[in-house]
């Protein structure tokens, strides 16, 4: 399958890969192009940013969260209408997770999808050293197709020349842009990196800068040109899901708060029959009395605490309909919402939906890990003897668990809710710190359906 597509890599974090990705992102879909974009990693909020400009939803690659033959299906099938598909990387080019034998990183996820690579190169206070840190770079890995260079917070002309003629020179690697500093078009960012673009509807303003500072100091033409040198992609034998009737209609939460969802993921539960309705905690009063099931995903539910407290009446229907067994399944800020209580940084504390009998408390130590479980107890979701990855990425712990709480999980990776447990089971709730991509999981996707089926139908 032939896919213009291009991957773009940083040296480390923080040097502009978000910024460069999404100014490119909108000023090619601007000029009329269908743009597909892709996040490396499990990052939830980089590919709101995506999103926003393309008006498609932006995917995400990881070879933890996702089989290898899994994150080549995806990316063709849902850059297979694309006219150019751009892959934003994660930390820098040769960077991944420990344990990932590597597998975890933006180098590996380009040579898998035999993409070449525009490497960004934050050059505030360098000039020649640039050269080495590219021929670095190109020198690490041969096989790796480093097609072009991005120089971000260039001083003026004089600094980006000295820059591209040090690059060039010495590695024949072509410098096809230079951005200038500009403190306006840096991104607002908080305790877990960048805000999410749906809590910020002034953000448009901003992504737009990016994209003229993108246009007119990009060669956009050239990017066009190193997507189209990409190879065909292998055909994949992997099967797709195929979709089924609709058997439940299930509420997932999204607004401020709630917000971080894979789109593979439910579009996995689509597909396996699910019709999905997005509600908000943060406004609406009560829930469709025609819901058969809820799905609460992350987000940033310390930041909204007010809203979400002043909001009782759906609080108390929440509680309500998870004791009448409607099954139930969040993930991290969901799982914090539906505790008795959120403990904001000013250790001033809001009552939530207090079906889970802990308290949620945040704290200045972050939790962020691959993760890894054993399931010891059949859920909603998953079967006694099954396995499941997945990530955590907070500042926040539960206290004053009970002691007779029960647990899905037994952790053989990362930290969970408890003592090396995750996966508080609560009448047919399913409540963890853990975040799943279901795309990886069908079964989780039917499994769950199952179980709000027969809440339809009790």
């Amino acid at each position: 399958m032939k896919i213009p597509r291009v991957v773009i890599a940083g040296i480390g974090s923080s040097c502009g890969k978000t910024t460069l990705a999404t100014g490119l992102m909108s000023a090619i879909s601007s000029a009329g192009c269908r743009v597909q974009g892709f996040k490396v990693g499990p990052d939830f909020i980089d590919p709101s940013y995506h999103t926003s400009v393309t008006n498609v939803k932006s995917r995400n690659l990881d070879m933890w969260l996702l089989p290898e033959k899994t994150n080549l299906r995806l990316f063709q099938e849902n850059a297979a209408n694309s006219e150019i598909a751009i892959i934003e990387g994660v930390m820098g080019l040769f960077d991944e997770a420990e344990g990932m034998r590597g597998q975890g990183s933006t180098a590996y996820i380009a040579k898998l999808l035999r993409s070449p690579v525009i490497l960004v190169l934050d050059v505030w206070g360098m000039a020649g050293s640039a050269a080495a840190v590219v021929a670095g770079c190109k020198a690490v890995d041969r096989e790796l197709n480093i097609a072009g260079v991005i120089l971000n917070r260039v001083a003026n002309e004089k600094h980006t020349n000295l820059c591209r003629v040090a690059i060039e020179s010495t590695t024949g690697i072509p410098v096809i842009g230079a951005l200038p500093r500009d403190p306006d078009v840096r991104l607002p960012e908080r305790h877990l990196g960048l805000v999410p673009t749906v809590e910020n509807p002034d953000i448009r303003l901003r992504l737009k800068k990016i994209s003229e500072l993108v246009k007119a100091n990009v060669a956009l033409e050239e990017i066009m040109k190193t997507a189209r040198s990409a190879p065909p992609l292998p055909n994949i034998r992997t099967k797709p899901i195929q979709r089924k009737k609709v058997v439940a209609r299930i509420g997932v939460a999204y607004d401020e708060a709630f917000n971080f969802y894979y789109q593979d993921g439910l579009d996995a539960l689509e597909k396996m029959g699910a019709e999905l309705h997005h509600f908000s905690p943060v406004h609406d009063k009560n829930l469709p009395d025609d819901f058969d099931g809820l799905y609460f995903g992350g987000g940033f539910p310390e930041v909204l605490t007010q809203e979400l407290e002043s909001n009782d009446s759906i609080r108390s229907a929440i509680k309500q309909k998870a004791e009448q067994g409607m099954p139930i399944f969040a993930e991290c800020g969901g799982l914090m919402y539906l505790t008795k209580g959120i403990t904001d940084f000013e250790q001033k504390r809001h009552p939530m939906v207090r079906l889970l009998d802990c308290e949620t408390k945040m704290v200045r130590k972050l939790t962020l890990n691959y993760t890894s479980a054993a399931v010891v107890k059949s859920n909603i979701l998953s079967k006694h003897g099954d396995d499941l990855k997945g990530h955590e990425f907070h500042f926040s712990m539960l206290d004053e668990i009970p002691s007779d709480a029960k647990f899905a999980y037994v952790m053989k990776r990362g930290v969970g809710t408890d003592s090396g447990r995750d996966g508080w089971i609560q009448h047919s709730t399913l409540a963890q710190y853990m975040h799943l991509n279901l795309a990886a999981y069908p079964e989780f996707c039917s499994n769950f359906l199952a179980a709000c089926r027969r809440y339809k139908h009790t």
